[in-house]
């Protein structure tokens, strides 16, 4: 029995010491301003032990005497503090100047914002998505200086635009014609390189923002020189989310919003329209006696006194009836609705013991507001895994997305604007009217495409996924290997039924496609890091890479006409009228080696050499294979002892860099062969089939390089309160590939090689401002501006001047994007009309400048450079408020200057030639209003080419409250974190653009939507 009390004792006194020894210590992190800091890791030194703080800034931990508590956070020194025993540790971290610890990633690698010394733009996850866009290009928009994002279509999942410093090629085969500009973001050959964990990229709309943790942007030729002949236009660098050691944590993000039609446009109403038919009946008349010479020249009274005749425009009786009551009808109105949009992520991420996972699922549906059946939805997979065993770390990452895109008709927004509002869908029996407008029988009842007789179906499966293996050789030697496959697929349907404005009511007419796209590559990376600590003072990084990318595609499509409704595009061998029956396949392959050294003394002086040495295989025998270099200075100026004292400077840094990147986007696969295209020839009597060379083939076919020089200034100052950075870059572009026009006596019309040069300068500046700070409120303004000034430097030999499309023209001394058309100079009023006879015009017409006084307006000698369709500017802005446990954003961005054709208004201005189209809401010269801005209507153009609209705008894109719930509650839900939100997405728009939307101003209306306004209510937890 002594024993066994013996063993008791002991038993009870080890417990005891174990309990002793093992206390919970708790406290709040705050920085500098007293201010709460949420998210800051807490970990006990040495081991994988650790927690994080709440929205208050509050943790709490077991710890034992001795052990050493680490407190990090981005943007913030850490701090160590040793536990003795106290039971509360309240800590202030003190901020890191201009959050130069922040990692930022710079291709094949990352460094601190401190070291960079090229021209990089780095956006966290936080703020990609607490906007609560659907897509990653609406969450950068408006936000980084020199990043010009446009919206292309406005159908939900319509990709946007992204421009990295304006249009980096010569032509563009997006560029506009009279018909407007391709809303196919893959048609413009200046989009940047995207690259998804180490994936070259397409299409990044696939990704859902929740899912990614960081993105980067490089846009000078130093910082993208490490991708060398993809580089040129820019590379934005996008790092998924990966997890982290320590307690697994459970994230749930979702939204909830209705969508309307925003923007509409300003037509006339019915009275507005009737008036405007009679004076464009009129006007008729008024050309007419001024024209014929046999004829006195007619007097303002007169125009009034012509007699007209409305049955001319208003066939039937109902128009002439619903014009005798004021009876109008709305046709956009009846094709729009209130739209549905839905988001939800679920993600999971944690780990221990060198183990560290993440993982995610999201779904998204985005309806839209045109028609019953326009939809997009996405859905989206990720995982995320790495296992750490001594020195070596395996790892993968894979995302999955799916998704189905149901455009619905090509025709219906532009019809509810061109059908006039004397017309309505019913007849008096309140039965469906198969044509609404019998002066115009292409145009069948909107009632049926709304309803899906015009379906336009794409369905995207994409997987990326990312094997490697790293291994640390030994205190400075990291050996990695990483393989990227890319697997995707593309299946396009559609159908245009019986009643659709495509087939007309003629079963002849309807049509059904069906293609499949099917991609196949690879990305193989192998790199060696070195890092060297040369002294305590001087530091030496180097990456060296050999990389293999490999890309395969191929495809069919299928056409056929006179295909039963019942069909639809699944069954095309219905169709009796086979149109196309077509397969491809292309092939291409780079191979890469490329070396980065970066050498930092004293955190002071920072240099940075990189080289790259590129193949291709797109390119010609013998030019296939190039080097680009590229090497950057900075001067951290804060960091000397001279600035040392000055005790409002936080920081000041200057760079210089260099670079040489190319770029063969401008190149499709095999473009330097000529081909062979069948034709048919007559032999004799007998029609025979046989081959004609289609093109030239260019044996010297070789890179597009540009070269860019950048000065760079980052300056901080009153503890970073205010940050300043400007770029200044020069760009110049020698080789650029276009196709020229040849003389017929060559029997080909154009080649296509090296021939011209170009050049990109700007300046670019962001300022961030904390504005105001207290315990309970702060303010802060985010501010960014960018300028490109576009010119063409030489296209081939003495060639100063190639016109292509209706109204664009490569031109020396100006940019690439160039409106080439008459000069518009006012309308010819009455007293002008012996001059405007001259050029056989009449008064009321729109007067044009003839720039070689002859006396004739002709294309050759009268065309000038009227304007152009880049951006003279862009910029945004985001204030931020913030009160206790609330906060408010507002954000901002404009394009200033952009000027180009608009094809809405060639069909619905007041001049434009079809009269029974509606119209947009203006005044227009007659007699008695000579100082219109806009002419006559019904008169027939004599320039053929004049509806040129300045598209500036700006736009407020969201206003966002968002309410964090307090740590008390959170602790009562067991909850790390909770924040309910409130968004309004595109709720103003401020331009004097008259059409639906300035931002989509230079594309076609065909195939397009409504701008929208969208109100959306988030909810996100974490346990």
């Amino acid at each position: 029995m002594k024993r066994l009390k013996q063993i008791v004792w002991v038993l009870c006194m080890g417990l005891t010491s174990t309990l002793m020894a093992q206390q919970q210590v708790s406290g709040v992190v705050n920085d500098a301003t007293n201010m709460p800091i949420p998210g800051v890791n807490v970990v006990i030194k040495g081991t994988s032990t650790g927690t994080a703080t709440d929205f208050d800034g509050n943790y709490e931990i077991d710890v034992e005497k001795g052990q050493v508590l680490v407190f990090s956070y981005i943007g913030f020194k850490n701090k160590e503090i040793t536990y003795e025993g106290q039971g509360t540790i309240d800590v202030v971290l003190e901020e890191d100047t201009a959050q130069l610890d922040e990692v930022v990633v710079i291709g094949y690698g990352s460094v601190k914002k401190s070291d960079l010394t090229g021209a990089v733009a780095s956006i966290g996850t936080e703020q990609l998505t607490e906007q609560r866009k659907t897509d990653l290009g609406q969450a950068v928009r408006g936000t980084v200086a020199g990043v010009d994002v446009r919206r292309l279509n406005s159908k939900p999942g319509s990709p946007l635009s992204i421009r990295i410093r304006g249009n980096t090629v010569i032509t563009n085969s997006n560029q506009a014609n009279k018909d407007g500009q391709s809303d196919d973001v893959t048609e413009d050959l200046s989009r940047p390189l995207y690259v998804v964990d180490g994936i070259f990229m397409d299409n990044i709309n696939l990704l859902n923002p929740a899912d990614i943790q960081q993105m980067d942007i490089l846009k000078d030729a130093s910082a993208t020189a490490i991708y060398g002949s993809r580089g040129a236009n820019g590379v934005v660098i996008i790092t998924t989310k990966n997890g982290i050691e320590g307690k697994t944590q459970f994230t749930y993000d979702a939204s909830f919003g209705i969508s309307t039609a925003s923007n509409l446009v300003d037509t006339m109403s019915g009275d507005q329209y009737v008036d405007f038919i009679d004076d464009s009946l009129r006007a008729e008349q008024w050309a007419a006696q001024w024209l014929n010479s046999s004829t006195p020249n007619p007097s303002a009274d007169d125009f009034y006194n012509y007699s007209i005749n409305r049955s001319t425009e208003f066939f039937n009786n109902g128009e002439t009836d619903n014009i005798a009551n004021g009876r109008y009808f709305d046709w956009v109105d009846y094709i729009t609705r209130m739209a549905m949009q839905t988001s939800h992520t679920v993600s999971m991420s944690g780990g221990q013991n060198g183990l560290v996972y993440s993982g995610s699922i999201g779904y998204l549906k985005d309806e839209g507001v045109v028609g019953n059946d326009q939809a997009y939805e996405r859905y989206t997979s990720s995982v995320s895994l790495s296992k750490k065993i001594n020195r070596l770390t395996i790892g993968l990452r894979a995302y999955l997305s799916y998704s189905e895109q149901e455009s619905g008709s090509r025709e219906l927004f532009r019809s509810a604007y061109r059908l006039p509002v004397t017309t309505d869908p019913y007849d008096d029996n309140g039965e469906i009217l198969l044509v609404p407008d019998e002066e115009d029988p292409r145009f069948m009842n909107p009632y049926y495409e709304i309803n899906g007789a015009w379906k336009v179906n794409q369905r995207i499966l994409n997987v990326i996924s990312n094997f490697y293996l790293t291994y640390e050789a030994n205190d400075w030697l990291n050996l990695k290997t990483t393989f990227s496959p890319n697997l995707s697929t593309t299946r396009n349907g559609e159908h245009r039924g019986l009643l659709t404005k495509a087939a007309r009511n003629d079963p002849s007419r309807t049509r059904a496609y069906y293609g499949v796209d099917w991609k196949n590559s690879y990305t193989w990376d192998n790199t060696a890091d070195f890092n060297f600590d040369i002294t305590d003072n001087q530091k030496l990084s180097t990456t060296l890479i050999a990389s293999v990318y490999y890309n395969q595609l191929e495809g069919n499509n299928i056409e056929t006409r006179n295909v039963p409704d019942f069909h639809g595009y699944y069954n095309t061998g219905a169709g009796t009228d086979i149109r196309e029956n077509s397969s491809y396949y292309q092939k291409e392959t780079t191979a890469s080696f490329a070396g980065r050294l970066n050498y930092n003394i004293n955190d002071k002086y920072l240099l940075t050499f990189t080289g790259r040495y590129d193949g291709a295989s797109k390119l010609a025998e013998g030019n296939k294979w190039n080097f680009f270099p590229s090497a950057a200075l900075a001067w951290r100026a804060s960091e000397e002892p001279f600035l040392q004292k000055a005790d409002w400077l936080s920081n000041l840094k200057l760079r210089l860099s260099y670079g040489k990147s190319g770029n063969y986007n401008t190149v499709g696969p095999y473009q330097s062969f000529a081909f062979l295209n069948e034709a048919n020839y007559f032999f004799g009597d007998n029609l025979t089939n046989g081959n004609v060379v289609s093109g030239l083939s260019n044996s010297e076919l070789t890179w597009e390089e540009s070269e860019e020089v950048n000065i760079g200034l980052d300056f901080g100052m009153l503890n970073n309160r205010i940050n300043f950075s400007l770029e200044l870059y020069d760009k110049r572009t020698e080789g650029a590939i276009f196709s020229r026009n040849l003389l017929m006596l060559t029997g080909f019309d154009s080649a296509v090689g090296n021939f011209g040069s170009m050049k990109n300068s700007g300046v670019e500046f962001t300022l961030n401002t904390k504005n105001i700070q207290t315990d309970n409120f702060s303010w802060s303004t985010s501010l960014n501006f960018a300028k490109n000034n576009n010119e063409i430097l030489k296209l081939d030999g003495d060639l100063d001047l190639q016109v292509f499309g209706t109204h664009s023209a490569l031109i020396v001394g100006q940019p690439s994007d160039a409106i080439y058309s008459y000069e518009k100079v006012g309308i010819w009023q009455i007293d002008e009309a012996a001059e405007a006879a001259v050029y056989g015009a009449v008064p009321g017409e729109y007067k044009f400048k003839d720039q070689n006084n002859d006396g004739v307006l002709d294309a050759v000698n009268d065309k000038v450079v009227i304007g152009t369709t880049a951006p003279d500017w862009t910029g945004g802005m985001t204030n931020t408020f913030t009160y206790k446990n609330l906060d408010l954003s507002v954000m901002m961005y404009t394009r200033q200057g952009v000027f180009g054709h608009s094809e809405f208004h060639q069909h619905h201005d007041v001049n434009a030639s079809e009269t029974q189209f509606n119209k947009i809401n203006t005044s227009y010269w007659t007699p008695d209003n000579p100082n219109a801005e806009n002419p006559l209507p019904g008169i027939t153009p004599k320039v053929g080419e004049y509806w040129f609209e300045d598209m500036s705008f700006v736009k407020v894109g969201n206003i966002g409250v968002g309410y964090n719930f307090p740590s008390d509650l959170l602790d009562r839900l067991n909850m790390s974190s909770a924040r309910l939100s409130l968004d309004v997405q595109n709720p103003f728009t401020f331009t004097d653009y008259e059409g639906p939307d300035p931002e989509t101003g230079l594309q076609n209306s065909y195939n397009m939507s409504f701008q929208t306004r969208t109100t959306l209510i988030g909810l996100k937890v974490a346990f």
